[in-house]
């Protein structure tokens, strides 16, 4: 009889316990913060994208995609290592920042490693030295 009794006790406390446990039923909680939304730009040369060129910037860092688009955000700093590119100063391998649909994009100001800076042209060209690596900032 009094194996019956515990085996009795050990079935109520499960059929209690198992309405109480575990998963959330939703309700009451604070949804999380969206995350940020990246702001999108070209690197182009004069014979289309610029894929491939590392970036660094004060929020995301990587490569520039095969479109030569890169993310940041706005207020970020962005370095580019343009080592392989002879720099515009000498006519050779111009290079532009540019909106999706290839408009330059004028006046962010920039300045690289070799001394050039200032701000984009208006078709977003931007001089630079040989294997410079340019700062520009959005």
């Amino acid at each position: 009889m009094k194996r019956f009794s515990i085996l009795v006790g050990l079935a109520a406390a499960a059929i209690i316990f198992t309405g109480c446990g575990g998963g959330g039923g939703g309700g009451g909680g604070v949804a999380p913060a969206p995350g940020p939304v990246y702001d999108i730009l070209y690197l182009d040369n004069e014979f289309g994208p610029a894929g491939g060129v590392a970036y660094n910037c004060s929020s995301v860092s990587g490569w520039t995609d095969a479109d030569g688009g890169f993310e940041f955000l706005a207020g970020d700093t962005c370095t580019f290592d343009l080592a392989g590119y002879n720099g515009t100063i000498y006519d050779w391998d111009p290079l532009y920042i540019s909106y999706s649909g290839g408009s330059g994009v004028m006046d962010i100001p920039y300045d690289c490693w070799s001394g050039t800076g200032g701000w984009t042209s208006i078709d977003g060209s931007f001089d630079y030295d040989i294997d410079d690596d340019c700062s520009f900032y959005f």
